[in-house]
């Protein structure tokens, strides 16, 4: 099975009790989230533990090292969610690399709901990597951020915009 695959059947396994979504909105939505990296899709050199939360006014993810595959482990962050915006904080990492590969970056998913991303980009206001717009993809209810190649300290944020929806009622 390949990992989109699988972390779409992970997440949409996931039930929390939670307060209802709120309209066009991240807020009360359950998201899987999770480190990969790859050159080539169905074969993945690093692929990360899948963490679930529900997403509040708190702090969803905070990521640590997992273990070592091919010569790679997880850069510890912090992931902030909120209505409309993630933000990646590299405080709690010695200055380090992204290794170089195709994709090298998070994965987060909102396959358990509903939901449209119809856009996300660079939060110009808090980011301090040389992220573009472009290493943000969508692909139906999920989110990938490339971050291959980049260099970080403790100071380094990665902040991200999103446009969502809920999906049209059929």
């Amino acid at each position: 099975m390949n990992y989109r695959a699988m972390a779409l059947c992970l997440a949409a396994l996931t039930a929390y009790a939670a307060a209802p979504a709120a309209a066009d909105s991240l807020l009360g939505r359950t998201a899987a989230f999770s480190v990969l990296a790859y050159d080539e899709p169905d074969k993945p050199r690093y692929q990360g533990l899948i963490h679930t939360a529900t997403i509040s006014d708190e702090i969803e993810f905070g990521l640590l090292p997992e273990g070592v595959q091919n010569g790679l482990d997880v850069v510890p962050v912090i992931v902030d969610i909120s209505a409309n915006r993630i933000e990646i904080d590299f405080s709690p990492s010695p200055p380090g690399l992204i290794a170089d590969a195709t994709f090298n970056g998070y994965v987060l998913s909102f396959a358990p709901d509903c939901l449209v991303f119809n856009n996300a980009r660079v939060d110009a206001s808090v980011t301090t990597l040389p992220v573009a717009n472009g290493d943000i993809t969508i692909e139906g209810r999920t989110l990938y951020v490339n971050l291959q190649g980049l260099a970080y300290d403790r100071s380094s944020h990665v902040g991200i915009l999103l446009d969502v929806t809920d999906c049209p009622l059929a």
